[in-house]
């Protein structure tokens, strides 16, 4: 049977939690320019689904921030984000307009493979970049919408002294402490708060069929 993390079935106007990690849990982001690369692709194919495969990354000669996809309606909105050193936690919602070429799966596969060839060129790295297929989780409500946010921003706590000390997620935006991301949609988790300065209070406790973020993907 297969494993109900490898279900692919991403259906229109619900949420999933994607994650992955480095092959033999290596590292897949070895310093701040792989971070930023890794997000400069995520943030293309995000605005633009049908953008053709990016040897546009390593052969453009503008800087990654300048890049300007051309327009296309978004068919995925990401709600959350967390980039560890060897491991990534994504939040994202399938839009009705989605189709088979656009769609979440769509997303992934080109994301991690561009980042995968960009990565293995800049590194001299043979192999596969990531352990294995992406894994995924099916947000069924908005307590578990919410909770699923925080459980990704808290990831890097082992790293910092304080949370918003990382610049690697999309929590400064959630605390209003940087600009908004015309990719990223935090108001789908914000709206659930009673107060987004509290956003980071401790999730109520869950029931046992809620803790399905459970993984520790550095171990």
């Amino acid at each position: 049977m297969p494993s109900k993390y490898y279900n692919r079935n991403f259906r229109p106007q619900k949420f999933y939690h994607i994650f992955n990690r480095g092959a033999y849990k290596h590292q897949i982001f070895k310093n701040s320019k792989d971070y930023q690369l890794f997000t400069s692709i995520l943030s293309y194919y995000l605005k633009n689904p049908l953008g053709k495969y990016l040897s546009y990354f390593t052969h453009t000669k503008k800087p990654h921030s300048q890049i300007k996809p051309p327009t296309h309606p978004p068919t995925v909105h990401l709600v959350a984000y967390c980039l560890m050193p060897n491991h990534f936690h994504l939040l994202v919602k399938q839009l009705p307009k989605a189709t088979k070429k656009t769609n979440i799966s769509n997303l992934m596969r080109r994301s991690m493979i561009t980042y995968a060839m960009e990565f293995q060129n800049k590194h001299k790295h043979t192999g596969a970049i990531f352990e294995s297929r992406y894994k995924n989780v099916t947000v069924d409500t908005n307590k578990q919408l919410l909770y699923i946010t925080k459980y990704i921003h808290q990831n890097p706590h082992k790293l910092v002294k304080k949370l918003t000390d990382y610049p690697y997620s999309s929590l400064p935006v959630y605390l209003k402490q940087s600009k908004p991301l015309d990719w990223l949609y935090p108001n789908y988790a914000l709206k659930l708060t009673d107060n987004y300065s509290k956003y980071l209070k401790p999730p109520e406790e869950q029931s046992q069929t809620e803790k399905f973020s459970s993984l520790n993907l550095d171990k």
